[in-house]
């Protein structure tokens, strides 16, 4: 239920897509004014700019404070701007725009779809997808020309691998960004390449995941063979609602909590508890539900045990959750 670090997530999906797009210095703009560029290089070396693609550059401190889709939404728009054809952004670039979170490493490139082309091409900045693309799956983030998220969702999922797609889908149906029978069309119509890949993901994918690292622990339990959980199960005692967490097994009695590293500190910021009052009162909450009849183990989890298949078995073996090979009775 919490944000994962930055190298391996970025920011939660209430963040603005695109932060950094009025900091962007064109070296362009520079010269038109009459000044001199040299001092934009000159900034960049002190590390005062950061040069984002040819010719322009953005701010360190805001780049610094930016999460990884942030920072690749900005290289997009400052790639696409230096081209005159008809680029749409696509794929996971535009995901990145869109706001989704998105599995490291972020592209290396910037992806967008060229229908005047029948081939991909691919530069040192660019992947050109010569690929149809319908008038309608055209949309419009802060002026720059984008594929809406079913079709950006689509195409991933098609091409990404399973952690990934799946943590894409799941933000998407959880924001509405599109439903499940609109994904499942868009999916079943899309070129029969990476089809089938798509349609596992869209199996798995589940609106109910409430964060990147929760939709790739779900995937990882697939890997090592456990049980699929219920989520977001709600627990009360006399006293009343104790909370919700992220992963059920009715069937074994386990509870199952992914803690991204900011979990505390976002709980904080939100309820404005101090960090230590807000531990504390994490701490009687799980004492309240592990005092339950019906809860016999609780697991807890973070993102480098939730990136290690072999490391979630043993913590979820430990809890009482077995492969389904080997579960016990």
């Amino acid at each position: 239920m919490t944000p994962a670090p930055p190298l391996l997530r970025p920011s939660p999906a209430t963040i603005p897509p695109e932060p950094l797009v009025g900091t962007l210095i064109h070296r362009s703009s520079i010269v038109s004014a009459g000044r001199d560029d040299r001092a934009l290089r000159r900034a960049a070396e002190r590390g005062e700019l950061v040069r984002v693609a040819p010719g322009t550059y953005v701010a360190a401190t805001a780049w610094s404070r930016a999460s990884p889709e942030q920072r690749h939404a900005v290289v997009v728009r400052a790639t696409v701007a230096r081209s005159s054809a008809d680029l749409v952004v696509s794929h996971r670039s535009a995901l990145a725009v869109h706001g989704f979170p998105l599995l490291a490493p972020m592209p290396s490139r910037t992806h967008v779809i060229h229908r005047a082309r029948r081939t991909t091409q691919t530069t040192s900045l660019v992947v050109r997808h010569g690929a149809p693309l319908a008038d309608e799956e055209v949309g419009s983030v802060d002026g720059l020309r984008v594929v809406r998220p079913l079709r950006a969702a689509t195409d991933t999922a098609r091409l990404d691998d399973l952690r990934s797609s799946v943590v894409v889908l799941d933000h998407g149906l959880r924001q509405g960004a599109f439903d499940d029978a609109a994904l499942r069309a868009a999916v079943e119509g899309a070129p029969r390449v990476g089809r089938r890949r798509a349609l596992l993901a869209l199996d798995l994918a589940d609106g109910s995941s409430e964060s990147p690292g929760e939709s790739l622990s779900r995937v990882v339990m697939v890997e090592i063979g456990v049980p699929l959980p219920q989520l977001q199960k709600e627990f009360w005692d006399r006293r009343g609602f104790i909370g919700r967490v992220d992963f059920w097994w009715p069937g074994l009695g386990v509870v199952g909590e992914f803690d991204g590293a900011t979990k505390y500190l976002e709980l904080a910021r939100r309820s404005g508890r101090d960090l230590d009052q807000v531990k504390i009162d994490e701490k009687k909450r799980e004492d309240r539900i592990r005092a339950l009849p019906e809860v016999s183990g609780f697991a807890r989890w973070d993102w480098s045990t939730a990136n290690d298949p072999r490391q979630l078995a043993l913590t979820l073996s430990d809890a009482g959750v077995m492969p389904l090979a080997g579960r016990r009775s």
